[in-house]
């Protein structure tokens, strides 16, 4: 079994993370009882509000806004220090596709400005539609021009048995909702799985300046970025 210089861990929403690192490498998942000379758990401190600095010294907590409520959890934060890490200076929104949230993310100056979540991953396993990889386009544009009819369209997509209509709709509702977000920014869509090619689908039929990034890769990269700072204190 490797050893490894540190491992680092984040646990969230009854799901736990856990990396091996040599250095600043990650060299795979750690499971429970890996030896290491450091363990590193994210998520301990408690949560700031917005604005704030995406990465603080370890180990870090989840950042909270009041209006609209919102709650961005730990393995997000991660994502978007690693983000921070891979490309300097990003000035623009954020997209990160995570377990049963997607959270629009306003960065500037290594900051998160503000920020909204939107349901959209639970209602695609709630409607069966989680395991599409692709959004009916026709289905978006519909969606986006009149978003007040979601219920009827997602009605319609279920009767047809239409998992890409069904997230096409979910994914125009989420774009019109988004929409001073996304409009004429850069966009970083940080993602993983089936999800991660319907919003890409959904991203490019809009013309979206966009840039794909895998959530695990970036979590990972966060983990970096933290452990940096606190080695750093």
């Amino acid at each position: 079994m490797t050893k490894f210089d540190w491992i680092g861990v984040v646990e969230d929403h009854g799901s736990r993370l856990a990396w091996g690192f040599v250095g600043d490498s990650a060299e795979g998942e750690a499971p429970v009882g890996a030896d290491a000379a450091r363990l590193v758990t994210f998520g301990g401190a408690a949560s700031q509000p917005v604005p704030a600095k995406i990465t603080a010294t370890a180990p870090g907590g989840a950042l909270t806004q009041t209006q609209p409520l919102g709650l961005l959890p730990m393995t997000s934060r991660l994502a978007l220090a690693g983000l921070c890490r891979t490309i300097k200076d990003f000035d623009g929104v954020a997209c990160v596709v995570d377990g049963d949230q997607s959270h629009w993310v306003q960065i500037s100056a290594d900051e998160a400005v503000s920020f909204q979540s939107y349901l959209t991953p639970t209602l695609t396993r709630g409607l069966n539609a989680a395991q599409a990889d692709s959004a009916d386009i026709d289905a978006l544009s519909d969606t986006l021009s009149r978003p007040e009819r979601l219920a009827t369209q997602l009605s319609s997509a279920q009767l047809a048995e239409d998992p890409s209509a069904t997230i096409g709709h979910l994914l125009g509702a989420e774009l019109s909702a988004t929409r001073p977000y996304w409009l004429g920014q850069r966009v970083a869509l940080i993602a993983t799985g089936p999800l991660a090619k319907a919003y890409a689908a959904a991203f490019t039929s809009q013309h979206l300046m966009v840039e794909q990034h895998d959530l695990r890769q970036l979590q990972q990269q966060g983990m970096i970025a933290f452990n940096s700072q606190d080695e750093a204190v």
